[in-house]
């Protein structure tokens, strides 16, 4: 897939915009669309008909049950047109089999069901990935829009459904009342007319195929928008139009003579060539008048809250409720059981001869929901401040789990303390004196990742940036707890300085200044003093 010819707009769309988008490119192209998935499904049920005529529901149910397979040409052909390569119904039909080479049976098998299936499929039809890499891709994809293709499914299930309706109550309503009057319905309800069976079964393989390109085209769209969003192709596009602007301009800079122009590309060509073997020179904006500017100017803009805004959101969701769950549990039928008849036993006891002893009968009842209560308060109280019991009877945890649950490898980088030399900053001003910047200063940072596992219990997950970690130590120096051992003001500066210059050189590739580097290696030794 090339990005450049992308026929819609890139940008970053919600997962309801990106259904919409499919809505119109499937209005757009849907007669080849609903061709290609018309006729192999129409062949199907053609001999299915022929050799299983009395069987009609059968023969409908197979073509349903392989939608998959039929899924596959519409979606090849919508990726195809959307990157500027478009291709016929004729030629998509000729690529049936070779679009349905790629785990064909796990898509009528376990995958048939997937309520995700449009917003799946792209990944295997177009990626041709499977087993290990699809899972891992699936999983990537599916942390947002998952929640969007589930609700596409259904609503396509929907549509399906009230077209049929309607299509039967058109039917109806154009048949002359003299003609309905004289119909036996009963047999025609019960299903007993094999003739209305399979007009039935045409009538809902033409709204399959109807509502087929919509359905696809809106999870292939998804995808795209989810692709767009993890990619950023509209930043590469931007770049892409940049590159091409400035290569019209230089263009149109060049000498007007025949013999010069391709003397002078040849000259250009070598120039970017030299250039691109050299070593590129930090650029620094023209409004800034030093490095020392830029950086706090940089410094400044990592520091403001748009880079550490935290939002929580809550709302309701359905609950899922397992299979099991429908059926009334055998301790709760006893409980009732032992109920009743401990109130038939108070019952009679408080029955005389005079009548029924309403407060006594009442009294045990009250009292049962008195301690119910009871306990449930003692309960709740004893989780609500739960901390605060521990804290106050000095429990902790186990060492040994604790131990366990130190990783040992974070960002690619190995923390045990077993891997780190005797003298860390020595090695680390060696080897940075060497040329190999990268290792010199990523002996330290996971140097000082390992003292903050061994030394200070953190418990960095894999889950977590260099930037998270750095505010799990700067969030303990301003609140530090009793159970766990306080960072200094100074070590969590030196943890965000050491942090910020270690995302420069290995993502952006801006080794710092050399005097810099003997600056951390000093505050490394001051702030570690205890622990070396």
């Amino acid at each position: 897939m090339q990005v450049k010819h992308l026929a819609v707009r890139a940008r970053l769309r919600s997962p309801w915009e990106s259904i919409d988008l499919g809505i119109a490119l499937a209005r757009k192209y849907w007669l080849p669309m609903f061709l290609v998935w018309l006729i192999p499904a129409a062949l199907l049920l053609g001999p299915l008909a022929w050799f299983f005529p009395g069987h009609p529901g059968w023969s409908l149910f197979a073509v349903w049950w392989l939608k998959p397979v039929f899924d596959r040409l519409p979606l090849f052909m919508i990726s195809r047109t959307l990157f500027g390569t478009p291709v016929s119904a004729l030629a998509a039909l000729k690529a049936f089999f070779r679009q349905n080479r790629t785990d064909w049976l796990a898509w009528i098998t376990i995958r048939r069901l997937s309520p995700t299936r449009a917003f799946d499929m792209p990944v295997t039809v177009l990626e041709q990935s499977k087993g290990g890499a699809r899972a891992a891709r699936i999983g990537v994809l599916h942390r947002k829009h998952s929640g969007a293709a589930t609700w596409l499914t259904l609503t396509g299930i929907h549509l399906e459904t009230f077209f049929l309706i309607a299509a039967f109550i058109l039917i109806y309503l154009f048949i002359p009342e003299q003609v309905t009057a004289n119909i036996e319905w009963t047999p025609l309800v019960r299903g007993e007319t094999l003739a209305l069976e399979w007009v039935s079964n045409v009538l809902c393989l033409l709204i399959m195929a109807a509502v087929a390109p919509f359905y696809i085209v809106s999870g292939f769209c998804l995808y795209i928008g989810r692709r767009i969003e993890l990619e950023g192709w509209d930043i590469e596009i931007q770049f892409r139009d940049l590159v091409e602007r400035h290569q019209r301009a230089q263009q149109s800079r060049k000498p007007t003579a025949n013999g010069a122009s391709p003397l002078a590309t040849v000259l250009l060509l070598c120039a970017l060539a030299c250039a691109s073997l050299t070593p590129t020179p930090q650029a620094w904006a023209e409004t800034l008048e030093s490095p020392q500017q830029a950086q706090q100017h940089i410094d400044k803009i990592l520091a403001a809250e748009d880079f550490h805004r935290i939002e929580e959101e809550s709302g309701w969701r359905l609950k899922d409720f397992d299979s099991e769950q429908g059926k009334i549990p055998e301790w709760l039928i006893k409980l009732f059981e032992w109920l009743f008849e401990w109130l038939s036993e108070n019952a009679d006891e408080a029955d005389d001869s005079s009548g029924i002893n309403w407060g006594a009968l009442l009294a045990k009842p009250i009292e049962l929901l008195l301690w119910i209560g009871v306990i449930t308060g003692l309960i709740y109280l004893g989780w609500r401040h739960h901390e605060a019991i521990l804290n106050s009877v000095r429990w902790q945890p186990n060492a040994k789990t604790k131990a366990a649950e130190a990783p040992e490898t974070l960002f690619g980088l190995d923390v045990r303390q077993s891997s780190l030399p005797s003298d860390v900053c020595a090695e680390v001003l060696r080897l940075w004196r060497a040329g190999d910047q990268r290792a010199g200063l990523g002996l330290l940072y996971r140097a000082t990742l390992s003292h903050l596992i061994e030394d200070f219990q953190f418990y960095f997950g894999d889950h977590l940036t260099e930037s998270e970690c750095a505010q799990l130590v700067s969030q303990r120096q301003r609140t530090p707890e009793g159970l766990q051992r306080p960072v200094s003001a100074p070590m969590s500066q030196f943890v965000q300085q050491l942090t910020m210059n270690w995302q420069q050189l290995a993502y952006a590739h801006r080794p710092p200044a050399d005097t810099q580097v003997g600056d951390l290696c000093q505050q490394w030794q001051e702030v570690f003093a205890n622990d070396r």
